[in-house]
């Protein structure tokens, strides 16, 4: 199980001591470091990722900001590749419909950014960001204080404020007319079940009428397996055109999967989430559980990294990046990329065509 709900004020309590959600947290700084290394290297383009990620500098280690081996370098351009190819895949679909997207966990991911700088930006009426306070409230700091960021935010025409957004909640949250970064612990609590607490503070930012697109990348393994479940079957019952998107780890029940369960143990960290969905073809079928009632999805599927690095990336560009690292062993990354991967569930007739 994971700790009880962190407060909302920060990562040490009163007495100055470290928070047990601490090393969840760190997670984001994990996935941000490596993006920055295959950035850095010219594995992916995003002008954004300096503005919205600062690398924490803890005393006796290492800037997380260093470079990365190839392996994950590669890993990072797989994972983004395929999960902005399903976003976009949705997002292009029929076009003059509008779109939602609710990123949760979504800790210092710049997809919204990188979106709306397109020569031709979605047409998104409303884009979330959830994540623990703790990392909201820089977030919000760094948008607030970027031109190049918060400019992106267009102006609300019903709006009295001077600028295109609002921060509230002591610092930790921020909204604007197409754009909210919500600070909101998804756990549930004694007195509030996940419905309970989506149907609160999320369903009002969003229509119900409107195509809706969830990710959740890396988050569900640190979540009990029915938590994550509850999730999926709250927006496939208040959604009736919904795209889910998974990326997470897999199969682990091997040697493979030992190592990385004991590395995470050494850092106070347990993936509960994960036994249950622990092949591919589980993590597609979650979608489709009968147990989620009427928030079960109607076609699901999913890819390996391998996967999608065989039968997904362009050769052009797997040829393109092969220049930037010299990576003998393939039998290796094949084994690391078989171990992590995207699924997606569909509910929706026009939603059908949506796979990787």
């Amino acid at each position: 199980m994971l700790p009880p709900r962190p407060p909302s004020n920060g990562s040490t309590s009163k007495h100055g001591m470290i928070h047990p959600d601490d090393a969840i947290r760190q997670t984001d700084d994990d996935a941000s470091s490596s993006r920055a290394s295959a950035i850095s290297l010219g594995y992916l383009s995003d002008p954004f990722s300096p503005l919205l990620y600062k690398p924490s500098l803890q005393p006796g280690q290492p800037s997380s900001s260093s470079r990365k081996p190839p392996l994950i370098n590669i890993g990072t351009h797989h994972r983004t590749i395929g999960i902005d190819t399903l976003v976009n895949q949705f997002l292009q679909n029929d076009r003059s419909v509008k779109k939602q997207v609710v990123s949760l966990g979504a800790g210092s991911d710049t997809r919204f950014w990188r979106l709306m700088s397109q020569p031709v930006p979605p047409n998104i009426s409303k884009y979330v960001e959830i994540d623990f306070p703790h990392l909201t409230s820089p977030k919000a700091h760094r948008i607030s204080r970027s031109k190049k960021l918060h400019s992106v935010l267009p102006p609300s025409s019903t709006s009295s404020f001077s600028t295109p957004y609002k921060i509230s909640q002591g610092g930790t949250r921020l909204d604007s007319a197409h754009y909210t970064l919500l600070p909101l612990d998804l756990r549930p609590s004694p007195s509030q079940s996940i419905h309970q607490l989506l149907d609160e503070h999320l369903l009002p930012l969003l229509e119900p009428t409107l195509p809706t697109l969830f990710l959740a990348e890396c988050l569900f393994p640190y979540m009990p397996p029915g938590d994550s479940q509850s999730i999926i079957s709250w927006f496939g019952e208040r959604f009736d055109r919904c795209v889910g998107v998974v990326y997470e780890m897999s199969g682990l029940d091997d040697s493979f999967g030992r190592v990385m369960k004991r590395n995470l143990a050494s850092r106070n960290l347990s993936i509960p989430g994960s036994d249950p969905f622990s092949t591919p073809q589980s993590q597609a079928q979650r979608f489709l559980d009968p147990s989620l009632g009427k928030g079960v999805f109607e076609k699901s599927g999913v890819k390996t990294l391998w996967q999608v690095r065989e039968e997904v990336i362009d050769p052009q560009e797997l040829q393109r990046i092969s220049k930037i690292e010299i990576l003998d062993e393939i039998e290796e990354l094949k084994l690391v990329l078989e171990h992590y991967v995207i699924a997606w569930g569909i509910k929706g007739d026009d939603m059908q065509s949506i796979g990787l």
